[in-house]
Formats: structure tokens, sequence, C-alpha cells
């Protein structure tokens, strides 16, 4: 089937055949091997895994977005993604670490749209450490 992970400032990520994938959704790890139902999955911050044409395993960690699914072909777009973390996972560690005591100090003032917007950048650093330690 084909396989398009994009981002919503139109970077294409990557873009071929693949043999399935597993997509990060609220209820859990969706492994998909073929698609014959139309449908749109809500995504959350994690790790896209998919097996490519040649049997290599590749991971991208991404931030929130959708899936469009229809037969033999996933369209993925999400806010941000990241192919390879560009920092090292103490830095990524610390990184998460400071958007939890920002959190922390948002939920007593803050309102709930600004909480929403920290957790899912905090969900994004957590998925990146995954990235970084596969």
């Amino acid at each position: 089937m084909k396989l398009k992970i994009a981002t919503t400032q139109n970077t294409t990520a990557y873009q071929g055949e693949i043999k399935e994938i597993g997509l990060p959704t609220e209820q859990g790890l969706l492994t998909i091997k073929q698609t014959n139902t139309p449908s749109v999955l809500k995504l959350i911050p994690g790790i896209v895994s998919f097996t490519d044409e040649k049997g290599s395993i590749q991971n991208i960690s991404i931030s929130k977005g959708i899936a469009l699914i229809s037969p033999n072909e996933i369209n993925i777009t999400v806010s941000t993604l990241t192919t390879s973390p560009l920092k090292k996972i103490t830095e990524l560690r610390n990184n998460q670490y400071l958007l939890e005591l920002k959190l922390a100090k948002l939920k007593n003032t803050g309102d709930i749209e600004s909480i929403n917007m920290l957790i899912d950048q905090i969900e994004k650093v957590k998925a990146d450490i995954l990235l970084a330690n596969s």
C-alpha cells in the first residue's frame, strides 16, 4: 500500500510503498497491514512505525495529526515530526522536565487550551525520546 507522511507546512517525510504500519491513536497502537475500508483516524503524539517494501523498519516521531485511510493508500498529516532527533537524550529529558515544571505552574493559572498545548508538547518530546532510544 502507498504511504505519505507530511506536515501541515507541506514537508514530506516519507512517500512510498509499505507492507504495514503502526499508528499511535487514543485507543492505543493500531497496526494496519492492508486497507480496504476508508476511514479517518485521530493520531496522538507518538511513534509511527512502518515496514517499507524492502523490509526495513522505519520510525518517525509525530505530534498530533490525522490519518486518511483509503483502499491501498494512507495519507498522514501532522503538525510536527522528527525522523531523527537533533538533540541528545539528556537534552530531550531536560526539555521534558522543564515543560513539566511549566505545566505544573500553568495548571494553577492557565486556561485549558494553553494546558492542552503544553501537554501535546510534552507528549511529542516523549515520542522523540522513544525515537532516540530506538
